[in-house]
Order: structure tokens, then sequence, then C-alpha cells
């Protein structure tokens, strides 16, 4: 997936009128997926994450501010998991909640 297709997708998601019953924060949460409406399922799915990542698995830095300057808000994190410290966490908020892309770090 581009860049430009990534953004379009989040820009997709982020118009959308999203089901979330439980205002959960994290929108790739298995419960959150579990109860939310189809149309809100599909446009997740369309959200191929790979470009935020190098070969590597660090974050690609050049993506994510290519999303930055087209409007998105991207932030690096650590890993979600303290037992795993090779996990990078690139996450993509919109009005609704925060969608978490994680990636496993080579070496």
């Amino acid at each position: 997936m581009s860049i430009d297709a990534l953004a379009r997708a989040v820009t997709a998601l982020d118009n959308h009128e999203i089901y979330n019953p439980d205002d959960e924060l994290n929108l790739l949460d298995s419960e959150f997926v579990s109860v939310t409406d189809e149309a809100t399922g599909d446009l997740l799915e369309q959200l191929g994450g790979e470009v935020l990542f190098g070969p590597d698995g660090g974050p690609n830095r050049r993506a994510i501010t290519a999303l930055r300057k087209r409007g998105l808000e991207v932030s690096e994190a650590g890993s979600p998991y303290p037992d795993n410290p090779y996990e990078t966490c690139v996450v993509i908020k919109i009005r609704e909640g925060e969608i978490p892309l994680t990636s496993e770090q080579l070496g």
C-alpha cells in the first residue's frame, strides 16, 4: 500500500460515522472489531500499515512525516507490550480513537 492509499483509507475512516458503542480508544482492539458495524470493519481492513515500517521492522520516518504533511496525526510509540522491546508501534489518531499498527524489529 502506498502512502497516498493509506492516507485516503485513514481519511475515509475518519469521515465515516464509526459505530463504537463501548467508546473503545483502540480501534483495532478485538472487542471493538467484534461489535462495530460492517462498514467500519471493512474500512479498518483497508488499512495496510506496512508502509509505516522499514524492512528491518523499525518505523519508516519518511512515511510518517509524509502522512503528517497530509494532516494526519501520527506518532511513534514504544512497544505496547513491555515484555517485547523489539516491537515497534505507530499510532494514527482520528476523532473516534486510535489505530495502533505494530511491527517486529529485526536484530
